[in-house]
């Protein structure tokens, strides 16, 4: 499908004529199709989302230890959020209004949570290291990671803070 091409290659924010232009149909034809960004977003959410998400759990619920699991949910959320334009748009609710796709996300952020609350349990978290901070942190890295005038060390930054979070 043009839309998931597209979006992949420049995020779900790519121009709607840019689809219909790779879908080989007016922009008019487009919209009467898909009646909205959002509608076309989610028509195509589970080839943007739905299999990476269900990668990276699979992934991150296979290790051993509470702060191993953390650790992967954390590095290849930012992972994806780097090398996917699309994944990082639905990671910021650039697009709130596609139900679909904030119904992805946020089922990833419920798993980040659950991580967070299993290594306060396991004594390897600071106490005072929240789902909320846990969220921040990787707004900050998807918001970093794709604004050419952010700084160099952006990156650093986010893995001090991790770092900084672990009690032992």
């Amino acid at each position: 499908m043009a839309a998931l091409a597209v979006f992949s290659q420049r995020g779900l924010s790519a121009p709607l004529e840019d689809i219909a232009r790779e879908a080989g149909v007016s922009i008019g034809t487009l919209y009467n199709r898909v009646g909205s960004r959002e509608e076309l977003i989610d028509a195509v959410v589970d080839d943007i989302a739905g299999e990476k998400l269900r990668t990276l759990r699979e992934r991150t619920l296979s290790r051993d230890s509470p702060r191993a699991r953390l650790e992967t949910f954390i590095r290849e959320m930012i992972d994806l959020q780097l090398s996917d334009p699309a994944m990082n748009d639905a990671m910021l609710r650039r697009y709130p209004d596609a139900v679909l796709l904030i119904n992805a996300r946020e089922r990833s952020m419920a798993l980040g949570a659950e991580l967070v609350e299993n290594a306060h349990s396991a004594g390897v978290l600071a106490p005072d290291f929240t789902p909320d901070d846990l969220m921040a942190l990787l707004w900050m890295a998807g918001m970093a990671s794709h604004d050419p005038a952010a700084p160099d060390g952006w990156r650093r930054v986010v893995d001090r803070s991790i770092s900084a979070a672990w009690t032992g």
